[in-house]
């Protein structure tokens, strides 16, 4: 699940003031994907005439990211956050209230705020207690870590976990999925990159878990906005370099746990760098993301009730113009490529598909406004536009590939078959692809599997999956 935030320190002008009095920090809520995210934006005064704002997520732990922009014209305030190409527009109701929109990149959400105390804001913060989240004594050795890439251009925060005494241990990296993560994983209360590590180090295998660019300790990087997941995986390859210097670690038994987008970035390092012993893809993907993101639109369609024969036939529309990505180096291609492939396909679908789809509502402009919002996002362009068979069909090193029964992110048995006929057909003599019954895309015990109850699940990550991808490295690294 895409994330919303990165963080950035930047300063904000406002315009001049002549309204009620708009300082302190306000909460409201957003739902995304049927996940309910609060939301706090908080102004303060910096001189008669100018604002500033942080913006900050506590569901996801994100705090103090500063906005681009604050501006207040009589009624309405207006907040810019660059960092999400994004922002909130609003219209004051009184002293303790804005009724107004989020908006981040092409998405547009109602969101209205309320003012509120100090308290209430720190109860916001507080975290929510998870059984399974670590506590004190670990039983093993933990140590904050910093370091840089080769050209001194990326700073990285990470934790390094090994067991206790003395040894050369083998080692995993942990790579996190889409979006602006913690080390730990942080969503919803929930910590599962720290539940994996805490368990693997006390089965003798060290971990580092590393911040993403802008989360944590790590730096944000120039051109953030642009960045893929191919320049991500040049970050885990400087986690990598970092681990080869410590002297507890075997550098023969170095290995790759992927999450998400992660288990698309773990092959495109195991394949240029000879020193991955192994890679862990924990629902990764198998087909390329105009096939993810489509299968995805379509639930999504069909939990808003439209019928079968209308969802199909949008899937067909959307996984043909999402493929066109791929061959067209600029919007101004995507553009002409677009009306030909729409108008053939309307030209196909009765008027009922047609009236269900919200069709002869949107004009082309809509539709291209559409698409190519999405196409000039560099890293949903090139997740888009990717085929993991381009670095997986290069991984000879051994390849564990599970996910959950339930994940309605990652179809199980669409992403694992096509991954398990990459591997046979490139020759890799020790690979293994497996469906864990019962679990979510985080690999929580699941009743539906979707977004919505990852938040309402206690567990954070089934026993039973860590106990799989634990003993499959074991035997691995004997």
């Amino acid at each position: 699940m895409k994330k919303l935030l990165l963080a950035a320190l930047v300063i904000c002008f406002a315009g001049q003031l002549k309204a009620q009095d708009v300082t302190g920090s306000w909460v409201g809520a957003i739902s995304v994907s049927g996940v309910k995210l609060h939301l706090v934006f908080n102004i303060k005064k910096t001189s008669d005439t100018s604002y500033s704002s942080t913006f900050d997520s506590p569901d996801q732990k994100a705090f103090g990211i500063a906005c681009s922009s604050t501006f207040v014209k009589k009624d309405s305030l207006f907040i810019g956050i660059a960092i999400i190409k994004g922002g909130y527009k609003g219209v004051l109701a009184g002293k303790d209230s804005i009724s107004g929109t989020f908006s981040q990149g092409i998405a547009k959400l109602p969101l209205s705020l309320k003012k509120i105390t100090g308290a209430e804001k720190a109860n916001l913060s507080a975290e929510k207690i998870r059984p399974q989240t670590p506590r004190p004594p670990y039983g093993y050795h933990s140590e904050e870590v910093e370091y840089d890439n080769a050209d001194k251009s990326q700073h990285y925060g990470a934790t390094f976990t090994r067991p206790d005494g003395e040894g050369k241990f083998p080692a995993v990296i942990i790579i996190s999925g889409s979006g602006t993560q913690d080390r730990n994983g942080t969503m919803m209360g929930h910590q599962p990159y720290w539940v994996l590590a805490d368990y693997l180090t006390k089965n003798g295998i060290a971990v580092l878990r590393v911040d993403d660019r802008g989360a944590g300790k790590s730096s944000l990087g120039k051109d953030i906005n642009q960045k893929t997941s191919l320049d991500f995986s040049y970050d885990v390859e400087a986690s990598l370099n970092y681990l080869e210097t410590r002297p507890e670690i075997d550098k023969k038994q170095l290995g790759l746990i992927g999450h998400s987008e992660g288990g698309m970035i773990a092959p495109m390092v195991a394949a240029r760098r000879k020193d991955v012993a192994f890679i862990v893809l924990w629902g990764g993907p198998g087909v390329s993301g105009a096939q993810i993101l489509t299968e995805q639109s379509a639930r999504a369609l069909k939990e808003q009730g439209i019928d079968s024969t209308s969802v199909a036939a949008y899937k067909k529309l959307h996984f043909s113009i999402l493929s066109l990505f791929a061959t067209s180096a600029t919007q101004a291609d995507l553009d002409q490529q677009i009306p030909p492939v729409f108008e053939a396909w309307k030209k196909d679908q009765t008027q009922k598909t047609l009236d269900a789809l919200n069709v002869p509502k949107a004009s082309m402009a809509d539709v291209l406004k559409t698409y190519d919002g999405t196409y000039n996002s560099g890293w949903l362009r090139f997740f888009i536009s990717y085929d993991p068979v381009i670095a997986l069909s290069k991984v000879k090193c051994p390849v564990l590939a599970v996910t959950g029964g339930k994940d309605t992110q990652v179809d199980a048995a669409e992403n694992l078959g096509r991954i398990k006929e990459i591997l046979t057909k490139s020759g890799n003599k020790d690979f293994e692809v497996k469906t864990i019954a019962g679990l979510n895309h985080l690999f929580q015990t699941a009743n539906t599997g979707d977004v919505a109850e990852y938040e309402q699940i206690t567990e954070t990550m089934s026993p039973v999956a860590m106990n799989i991808i634990c003993s499959w490295i074991k035997l691995h690294v004997k």
